[in-house]
This record gives structure tokens, sequence and C-alpha cells, in this order.
């Protein structure tokens, strides 16, 4: 087996992501299929790579790869791999189809015009704080049987593992995100130990009490609790952040959208493949393994760079361009056996608050002066703050 001929000393901080991602993904994917990291550990940027990590889990393991998120469990189920992985997506697999994701929307449309009602008759607004971070977690609480007064609780947890945590799977969590793991264990533990007892109608409850199968543990369903606050959440608010910033910068395309709704969901998933919120998904090499000619030795960590990926000119003749009818099957949600389980909910997600916020409020745009920028260097990519100006509208009428 020959090293191959991998780019050397790439610095992921050094790209140039923070207000378009077209020329730092174009840097990824000239580097080669292949790109040896400055701080260790290789990235792979092609679909044909990419689609042979995610569909070899014996090769490149999930199971190593999230470590420095600090939980204390197990992250269910993307911390383990085939076989324990298969028992667990079968377990939870009927709870995330595209049936019982729509059985949350009529609540979900109505926590997203609850929000929208904030701030119609104002005239302004903060996409970000305003609808896209608040929304995800109350559908989360929703889902799971918690109150929605637990909202802010989550959303400050959940800030400091994913911002702090170190996504490349290289370095040891640091304090203030054992600290924060440490109290969001808690809380779930708590939740765990409430449904286990019968209480509640969320998805524990439902999981403990369905007995035909080999049932969660406690340690299990801790992990799962874990893996969807930090999951569901962030990545949901990020695309959000993304979508907005490029709707209110491009008119043509958001009155598209305005004029035919049924343009949206096409419109979310180019979205999602030109500006996915994970950056990389990250995997751990079980053996020495060649891919596109380089070697790469066992425990080596290997990224898969969705963004380049999903923008690879083997399979796209236009790859930068924003296609809203293209219907290009993206990675954004992974592949193989550990595709996003939760991707139905988060479509679902993506698509109430595109419908329900460009009904209500079709015309807007970037408040004067504003900026929105990516946060960069991040395992999860997004946009802290994204001010819009539009007509002010009264609820009452």
């Amino acid at each position: 087996m020959q090293d191959g001929t991998a780019v050397s000393g790439l610095r992921l901080e050094d790209l140039p992501m923070a207000d378009d991602r077209t020329e730092p993904y174009g840097i990824l994917r000239d580097a080669g299929p292949v790109v040896r990291l400055a701080g260790g550990g290789f990235l792979v940027t092609t679909r044909a790579a990419a689609d042979y990590v995610f569909r070899n889990p014996e090769t490149f393991s999930s199971k190593r790869a999230f470590d420095t998120l600090g939980s204390p469990v197990p992250l269910l189920p993307i911390a383990y791999d085939p076989p324990d992985h298969t028992r667990y997506r079968r377990l939870l697999q009927p709870f995330f189809t595209p049936r019982t994701a729509v059985a949350l929307e009529e609540s979900s449309r109505s926590q997203v015009n609850a929000l929208i009602d904030a701030v119609i008759e104002k005239g302004t607004c903060d996409a970000v704080a305003d609808l896209a971070r608040p929304f995800p977690p109350e559908v989360f609480l929703t889902l799971f049987g918690l109150p929605l007064a637990d909202r802010d609780r989550l959303l400050a947890w959940k800030d400091v593992i994913i911002k702090l945590a170190d996504l490349s799977g290289a370095a040891e969590p640091p304090p203030e995100v054992m600290q924060s793991a440490m109290q969001l264990f808690e809380y779930v533990s708590a939740h765990v130990a409430d449904c286990r007892a019968g209480n509640g109608d969320g998805l524990l409850t439902r999981l403990f009490a369905d007995t035909a199968g080999e049932p969660l543990s406690d340690e299990e369903a801790l992990g799962l609790c874990f893996f969807f606050v930090l999951a569901g959440l962030d990545s949901v608010t990020n695309a959000l952040s993304m979508m907005f910033a490029k709707l209110a910068a491009q008119p043509e395309l958001r009155g598209r959208l305005v004029e035919d709704p049924a343009l949206i969901p096409g419109a979310i998933e180019e979205m999602l493949r030109v500006d996915p919120a994970n950056a990389t998904i990250p995997r751990v090499a079980t053996r020495d393994v060649e891919v596109e000619g380089v070697l790469i030795p066992a425990g080596s960590a290997v990224g898969v760079a969705l963004g380049a990926a999903n923008r690879d000119t083997a399979e796209l003749g236009d790859p930068d361009t924003l296609d809203i009818e293209r219907g290009y099957n993206h990675l954004t949600f992974g592949g193989g056996p550990h595709r996003c389980l939760g991707v139905h909910l988060a479509r679902l997600e993506l698509k109430v608050v595109m419908e329900e916020w460009h009904s209500r409020i079709p015309d807007y745009e970037l408040a004067p002066g504003t900026r929105p920028q990516v946060t960069w260097p991040a395992g999860v990519i997004g946009i802290e703050s994204v001010p819009l100006v539009f007509p002010p509208r009264r609820t009452d009428v």
C-alpha cells in the first residue's frame, strides 16, 4: 500500500468561510479528494470518497468520533457502530418516520406563529435570536414531553458544549464543556427516571412502554436525550440562520417562494446542499486504509467535508449555483447506516418556518449596515445574528 499524493498542511481555520462558502469549498476541492490536515488527521472532499467513508462504518468508526462533546454516556445512536447501531436504529426508527414527524406539524406551526406574533408589529427582528434559536428547542421539548419553560436552560447548556468542543475528535473537552455536559446530564437523568416510572407521554415514555423488542436501558436513554439536545437544536438553528441571510439578500429568489410556496421544499434542500450546517462529519479509521491512493493510518481522524462533497464537479456541472429546482440527493444529512435519524423532523421544522414566515412576512431585507457572517472555525457553522427589517403588520386583523 503506497502513501499517495494527499495535499498536506491545510489549516481549516484559515479558510475564508465568513461571508460565503463558495471560495473555501473550492479550495478544498482543489486540494484533492483526500487532504492531510496541518493539525493531524485527514479530510475527504469528493462525493465518491464521502460515500465510501459513510458506507463502511467497520473501517471508519463513528463510535470514537464524538468523545469531545463531554457526554458521560455514549451518544445514541451516533456513538455506536453496527451491529449495536443496527439494533438502536431498529428500535428508534418507528418514532422518526415521516408520519410521526407530521404528527408534530400542528404544534410546530403554532410555536412558529407565536414567535412571529412577537415581532410582526415591530417591523424588525433578529431572525436568529427571535426565531431560529428558540424554535428547535420547543420542538424537542414537545417531542420528549418536557415543559417548554425549560427552553432557555437547554439552549445555555447546548451553546457551551457545541461552541467549545473540538468536533475533530482530536482533543479533550475543556472544563466549561464538562460542566455544562454534567448539568445537561443531570437534567435528562431526571427525565429518564420520570419516564421509566410511566409518567408523561413523550418519546421516552412510549419507548419504555414498548415491550415487543429489547427495551432501552436508562444509560441508553440518557445518551439518546443528550444527543438530540445537541444535534437537534444546533443544526436546525444554524441551517435557518444561513437560509434567512441568503433569502434576505436575494429578493428575486424570495419572491419566487412567496409566489409559489410549493417551491419551498426544493429551495430548502438546495440551500442545505450549498451551505450545510455541519462543516465536517468526524470518523476515526479503525485500520490502515487507502482512499483515492492515499494511505490513512489506523487511529487517524477522518473528516467528511460535506460542503465540498456537495459541490463536487464530477457530480454537478454548476455546483456553486443555487438552483432550487435541482433535486440533487445531497449529503448534508450524512449517508450509510449513520444517516441522520431525525431527517424527517428536521425537514418538517425547516418547512414550517419557511412557509409560515413567508406567508406572514413576505417582504423583508437585511437591516441597513449589517453583514451576517458565519462563525468559523466551528464543527457546526451558522450565523449568530441576522437582523431583518420589514413592513410592520398588525396581528389582530
